[in-house]
Order: structure tokens, then sequence, then C-alpha cells
């Protein structure tokens, strides 16, 4: 028979296993994300865009990237179909909370 104490080892062992797997290999989810997160920015800034953010997804990571920032109908149309060639990234979206803007006449 198991002892409480045994039975509780493995219980906080069992939650480590789990944590560590969930936040990636050795810490791989970070890099990954921060990966993505710098290709994505370089592209922003090509595209001069410097006002639009992009974030991957967290809770739990997915490799959705979120654009969050001034847009007009067009660019908002635009970026993701430019974004979503960033090595990495499944599928791009717009923050709902970022609304378009209107485009200088």
């Amino acid at each position: 028979m198991i002892g409480r104490p045994a039975i509780f080892m493995i219980g906080v062992a069992a939650t480590l296993g789990v944590t560590a797997i969930y936040h990636g290999p050795m810490g791989k989810a970070d890099k990954l994300t921060a990966s993505i997160e710098r290709a994505a920015r370089a592209e922003l800034d090509r595209q001069e865009m410097v006002q639009v953010d992009a974030k991957l997804e967290r809770g739990p990571l997915r490799r959705t990237l979120v654009l969050a920032g001034p847009a007009d109908d067009f660019q908002r149309d635009e970026l993701p179909k430019i974004m979503i060639k960033t090595p990495g990234v499944e599928a791009v979206r717009w923050n709902p909370a970022s609304l378009p803007v209107e485009p200088a006449r």
C-alpha cells in the first residue's frame, strides 16, 4: 500500500510534468513566440504599419497572430493576407477592440 506522503509526491510530480508540457518543452514555446512576433514586427515595419502591433494568442498558445492598432478598411483586409505568410503563423485576425479608422482625404 502506498502512504500519503508518496501519493502527495506523485501528485506534485504529475502537476509539474503537466505544467512543463503545457508551457513547451524546455521553454521552446517562448522562443517560438518571440521568433514569430519578431518576424511579424519586421514585416509590419516594412509595410510602414508602425502603429499596428502583432502578438500570438496565448492561454493556450496558438499560432494565431492577433493584430491591433489603427488601420483603414483596405489595410484591415490586406494586412492579414500578408501576415499569414509569416513562418509559423497558421491564422491572422484583428483584435475586436481595434476599430477601423477612416483614411485621410
